[in-house]
């Protein structure tokens, strides 16, 4: 794993995106701020639909054009992606930023062999001929571990295995050396051994890149294997934000210690694992409190019911913020005097 340098390449700053549906606005994600440094991984952790997919497609301008209505700063380079048009942002997508998909065989097409479609996304940034351009396509391949691949640059997507296709879809990727890359549950679906295989592959490529990488996951254990931070996401908002090391030792949130307490454990230990009860809050219809109170086993510890009337905000002042009002209560010792936890 690189050790980031101190400058920051991405600012994400109070994105939000929702999306009008005959129900009414789905609300997939309030306020989402991350900074990212070159050389970095973050994890972006949660349930499904707790706003990590709709993020990175909002990273990706994929929403553009799109019923979706996106606000917030999203700085690439100090260039502010969300003011692109759909025209100018291709500029900028497989060149600057790229993304690994969750299901590769949905993301290629299947009419054209894989090796034509990683020179294709090379030809599209670069002007050379499609002989040179199929040369570094055939390059990529092997360069990520793909065998004999001057012969499997004539296969079709459905002809590779299901880790020989994520390996593919990493090639397309990184085939134009992006300055960010968006990894979306990369080994989802895959088993343990492919699983290692792949994040072994992120690392080593990361090594010689320098990519930044966010990494979308609800698998824990992958953001301690590979991640320098992690953000945890729930009902579209940041709960909780810090180093790997921090998060695992010390999790703040109620949702991140109950996402710890589902897991497995490999040390030997008997107890049976402890899922969080209910079901995350509709985003068509968000309640005035804390997203988590129906869930949260410390709601009857913050005294005034907070919890379920005034929602909480994201704070910390040592670098481990969590969007709690018990957190606030104890550090600060300010929610009944001054309310601004419900601000």
């Amino acid at each position: 794993m690189t050790t980031p340098e101190a400058a920051p390449m991405l600012e994400i700053r109070d994105l939000r995106v929702s999306f009008p549906t005959d129900d009414g606005v789905v609300h997939a994600v309030n306020g989402m701020d991350l900074t990212l440094a070159r050389g970095e991984t973050v994890g972006i952790v949660g349930e499904s639909g707790s706003g990590k997919t709709v993020t990175s497609q909002a990273l990706m301008g994929l929403l553009k054009d799109t019923t979706a209505a996106v606000t917030g700063q999203i700085l690439l380079d100090g260039q502010d992606l969300n003011t692109l048009t759909e025209t100018q942002m291709r500029a900028y997508r497989g060149k600057k930023i790229a993304m690994i998909f969750q299901d590769p065989l949905s993301a290629m097409h299947p009419f054209y062999p894989v090796g034509a479609q990683i020179a294709e996304a090379y030809r599209v940034h670069n002007d050379v001929s499609k002989r040179a351009a199929a040369q570094v396509a055939v390059d990529m391949l092997g360069r990520v571990g793909i065998p004999d691949p001057k012969r499997r640059y004539s296969a079709y997507p459905h002809e590779f295995s299901g880790g020989m296709r994520q390996r593919a879809m990493i090639a397309m990727a990184l085939v134009c050396e992006p300055e960010l890359l968006i990894a979306d549950e990369p080994t989802t679906a895959l088993d343990v051994t492919v699983q290692a295989q792949i994040l072994d592959l992120l690392n080593e490529l990361q090594d010689e890149t320098g990519t930044s990488v966010i990494l979308v996951t609800h698998d824990l254990g992958v953001v301690a294997e590979v991640c320098h931070q992690v953000v945890v996401m729930y009902g579209g908002e940041c709960v909780e934000r810090a180093t790997v090391a921090n998060l695992f030792k010390n999790p703040r949130h109620p949702y991140t210690q109950g996402l710890l307490a589902s897991m497995p454990s490999l040390a030997g230990r008997s107890e049976r694992l402890r899922p969080i009860p209910g079901f995350p809050p509709s985003l068509l219809a968000l309640p005035d409190g804390c997203l988590f109170a129906d869930r949260c086993p410390k709601t009857h510890l913050v005294p005034d019911d907070a919890c379920r009337t005034r929602r909480p905000i994201l704070t910390g002042l040592d670098g481990h913020p969590s969007r709690c009002h018990l957190e606030t209560h104890e550090t600060h010792e300010t929610l009944q005097s001054t309310g601004e936890v419900a601000r």
